[in-house]
């Protein structure tokens, strides 16, 4: 029988599969248009964020609700262990490091498919898309497996 580590290990490659599934079925699908559903996808995140982790998007500065998403994933879910993040003007920026779904993503890539499911990203442009009634754009998304690190943007339109 597995252990709890064991077990917590497995759940993990199960969801590194379904995200991994459902963002290659979907660009085999869609193509590039399949970018387009990342707007989608992260309100569902968001959503889900606020009713079971306590995050609250009202009358919150736009800083300190990327900040708090970035804890919420480092100390509460130990998806990453490292942000930086910088917001300046229509533009956020931020780095991943150590991100427990790298290798999804490096999978992603040799198949051909530009990784577009990143929770943090998604999250973080659809508490800014509600938070200030703005729209948002990907603009990067930069995987360095060997590195350990992603550099990732959207831009508020």
């Amino acid at each position: 029988m597995a252990t709890e580590e064991e077990k917590k290990r497995n759940l993990a490659r199960i969801n590194a599969m379904i995200i991994y599934g459902l963002e290659k079925g979907l660009w085999d699908l869609l193509g590039e248009s399949a970018l387009a559903t990342s707007a989608t996808v992260g309100e569902g995140m968001l959503e889900v964020m606020e009713k079971t982790m306590g995050l609250e998007i009202a009358g919150e500065e736009p800083q300190d609700i990327l900040t708090e998403i970035g804890r919420i994933f480092i100390d509460e879910i130990g998806i990453a262990t490292h942000f930086d993040i910088t917001h300046a003007g229509d533009e956020v920026d931020f780095k991943v490091k150590n991100c427990v779904l790298l290798r999804t993503e490096e999978d992603l890539i040799k198949s051909g498919i530009q990784p577009f499911m990143c929770p943090y990203l998604n999250i973080a442009a659809a508490a800014m898309r509600r938070r200030l009634d703005v729209k948002t754009r990907v603009s990067k998304i930069d995987v360095d497996v060997d590195g350990r690190e992603c550099t990732l943007s959207f831009d508020m339109v």
